[in-house]
């Protein structure tokens, strides 16, 4: 399907660096290239807040733009959500707490702490924001011309699966897992070679401009919050 491609390394992460916004504007991705297709999976879901349009800042977008451009001939990339408002942060937040609380964890630390490594707490603080909340993060997958690719897992699976690197650790692979791998590694050295950083426990998850985008590059934070974008526009 394409040539080898190499491995997803193994990374660290460290604590958040403070902010700086570039004052960049949010902009739509239905417009930016036509090898981006817009599909705002909770938008669909019907979580609170949520909108059928998918914005990222401008640099991020550019960017996403750039790596959509050395996507094969008939591949696209499909992005799934974007910047968030608290609201839908609020709502994505409370509905994983009750999906484990129906798994039978017990409402405390532990929850929290299980909650934390998939779905950023809700806040207001733009000097503090969650990724989605700076409008740098992207959730995203590739399309062929058969439709989605293959990547082992859904959307928004908090299983062990969705982990970046999950594919690289099988040690006898079989033609199956060795397509999702190649799919992945694909859409991780597209992105990251335009700049963006991954996510290690969610395959779909790039930021560019973050907090947690300055500490993996070493470079300045770029984004705070954008609370609304009644807000940014004013």
């Amino acid at each position: 399907m394409y040539p080898p491609i190499p491995v997803i390394p193994e990374v660290s992460t460290a604590n958040l660096s403070v902010w700086h916004d570039c004052g960049e504007a949010l902009v739509p991705l239905s417009t930016l290239s036509p090898k981006i297709t817009v599909y705002s999976a909770y938008y669909h879901q019907g979580y609170d807040g949520t909108q059928p349009e998918i914005y990222l800042r401008e640099g991020a977008a550019e960017r996403l733009a750039a790596a959509a451009e050395k996507l094969p001939t008939d591949y696209s990339f499909v992005a799934l959500d974007g910047w968030r408002s608290t609201q839908v942060q609020a709502s994505l937040y409370e509905e994983f707490r009750q999906s484990l609380l129906r798994q039978g964890w017990q409402d405390g630390d532990e929850l929290k702490a299980e909650l934390g490594k998939f779905v950023a707490l809700p806040t207001t603080d733009i000097q503090k924001p969650s990724p989605h909340l700076s409008g740098g993060a992207i959730d995203l997958t590739i399309a062929g011309p058969g439709g989605w690719l293959e990547m082992g897992t859904a959307f928004d699976d908090f299983s062990d699966l969705a982990t970046t690197r999950h594919y690289e650790e099988i040690s006898e692979p079989s033609e199956r897992d060795i397509l999702i791998r190649d799919n992945r590694r694909l859409l991780y050295h597209l992105m990251i070679e335009a700049g963006f950083v991954n996510y290690p426990k969610e395959w779909w998850h790039y930021e560019y401009g973050t907090r947690s985008w300055a500490v993996r590059t070493g470079e300045e934070p770029r984004y705070g919050g954008i609370l609304s974008m009644q807000a940014k526009k004013s």
